[in-house]
């Protein structure tokens, strides 16, 4: 079986045990991946790869999310969380409209710098492996987009936020920016991740409700990628299929490929009217 499953991941797991969790769900031996990790405080969408599907995950990593967060302003933490060590700090009460001012500075593209207990790579180890082993962590900023943060809440020391936001962002730097550009520190006391792209976490479920009845979950890869769909003839597939290219009377852009029976084909890429096969599923 391959496609994608929507799970919404629960606080306190990495998203690896929900990736060692699922495999165990199926009788056989199946390829199970995801497509962008949560933190283990973090709960809400995690979209896993099975099977076929492994190998286009890719595509959406790249796609804007949405969180629910709350925070809580006066104490900081080597994580950004409560799931470090955290430490009271001073800092003078701020009020809801300051708070709002501050946050209007965040939105748009931006400069941040990932957390210090983060996965992102330093001369080829990751940020957190380092940071654990109390060495100095410095990451250089990096751009990112934020589309819009909407207060939700705000009753200082606490606040909820709604932010919607580039791939690549980080929600505990951005809360720790704030707790800083407000005078002090904030952290992160929940985050919930409630999209991305276009996918709701609405649309996912618990890993319980997987046992049993997985294959009744999984969704086919056609129907998860973030492209249109471009059908093609029998004969013009197997071109496809064998990595030809040829004309085809759409945009250019990114599409998902699939037969006349919606059977999908792989990712192919238009180019002045010309399809060049990108990636094409193994028959």
């Amino acid at each position: 079986m391959d496609g994608f499953l929507l799970i919404d991941k629960p606080s306190g797991v990495t998203s690896f045990d929900v990736v060692r969790g699922v495999r165990r769900l199926f009788p056989f031996k199946v390829k199970v991946g995801h497509t962008g990790t949560l933190d283990p405080l973090a709960t809400g969408l995690l979209i896993l790869s099975v099977g076929k599907a492994t190998r286009f995950g890719e595509y959406l990593l790249k796609q804007d999310k949405c969180y629910l967060v709350t925070g809580q302003f006066g104490i900081s933490s080597n994580t950004y969380d409560v799931d470090g060590r955290v430490e009271n700090i001073k800092m003078d009460e701020i009020s809801e409209k300051a708070f709002r001012n501050v946050i209007s500075f965040f939105e748009g593209e931006i400069e941040q710098a990932p957390p210090p207990f983060s996965a992102v790579r330093i001369n080829g180890k990751r940020a957190y492996e380092l940071a654990r082993k109390g060495k100095k962590v410095e990451l250089k900023p990096r751009k990112v987009t934020v589309y819009s943060v909407n207060v939700l809440s705000f009753s200082y020391p606490n606040f909820s936020l709604k932010v919607c936001c580039s791939s690549g962002t980080y929600i505990r730097s951005l809360v720790h920016d704030i707790g800083v550009a407000c005078g002090g520190d904030a952290v992160i006391t929940s985050l919930r991740r409630i999209s991305i792209g276009k996918i709701s976490v609405d649309s996912a479920v618990s890993v319980d409700v997987l046992v049993g009845n997985i294959n009744d979950y999984i969704i086919p890869i056609s129907e998860i990628l973030p492209f249109d769909k471009l059908f093609l003839d029998f004969n013009r597939c197997n071109w496809f299929l064998n990595g030809r290219r040829f004309s085809v009377s759409v945009s250019d852009g990114r599409y998902v490929v699939v037969d006349e029976t919606g059977r999908f084909l792989g990712v192919g890429i238009v180019s002045s009217g010309i399809l060049k096969p990108e990636k094409v599923i193994s028959q």
